[in-house]
């Protein structure tokens, strides 16, 4: 200490100045960062917190989210439709309203307790008609049956015909819900 004293007290009057004020710059600046960095310190903890806290609400509802399923596995138990019963169903009720539809089955989504099955029929160039109907056949199996997913366009008449009938292409999502025996 003594040495840094000496050497102090051998700058002149303005270096001194110099020396002293640039110290309490850097010691200003350092401060200046310490506290930016304590509060997004603090932030990013609160941040956390309430992350955790979504998270433990999920969690509290896991009992009742269970019991719903279980309920539901209850009520729809020998009611619900596998890919088979599903593909055929859906299929018939489509032949009903618009035979010239076109059929897809799609992958299973495969769950811890249940399996979702779902087909996809697409109608081109349907009347409005046939589209409500084709829902509404698919309601009336609800909540054994339901539709996932609907797409709808409109194919509007040429301007040199307007006054032909719009038309629509219609893709439709049905699924079914198969529980799984524990």
């Amino acid at each position: 200490m003594k040495s840094l004293e000496k050497i102090f007290f051998r700058l002149n009057g303005r270096e001194q100045f110099l020396l002293v004020l640039s110290l309490w710059v850097v010691f200003a600046v350092s401060m200046v960062n310490i506290l930016k960095s304590s509060t997004l310190l603090k932030d990013d903890w609160s941040l956390a917190e309430q992350s955790i806290r979504g998270h433990k609400i999920v969690i509290d509802l896991k009992p009742v989210i269970d019991a719903a399923l279980e309920q539901q596995k209850t009520e729809q138990q020998n009611k619900s439709y596998d890919k088979n019963q599903l593909s055929n169903l859906a299929s018939r009720l489509a032949d009903q309203v618009f035979p010239q539809r076109d059929y897809r089955e799609l992958d299973s989504d495969e769950r811890e307790r249940y399996k979702q099955h779902r087909v996809r029929i697409k109608f081109q160039r349907a009347s409005y008609e046939d589209v409500n109907e084709y829902a509404a056949l698919i309601r009336q199996e609800s909540p054994f049956m339901f539709l996932s997913e609907v797409e709808i366009e409109p194919n509007y008449p040429p301007k040199n015909r307007p006054y032909d009938p719009t038309t629509f292409d219609a893709t439709f999502e049905v699924s079914s819900v198969e529980f799984l025996n524990p």
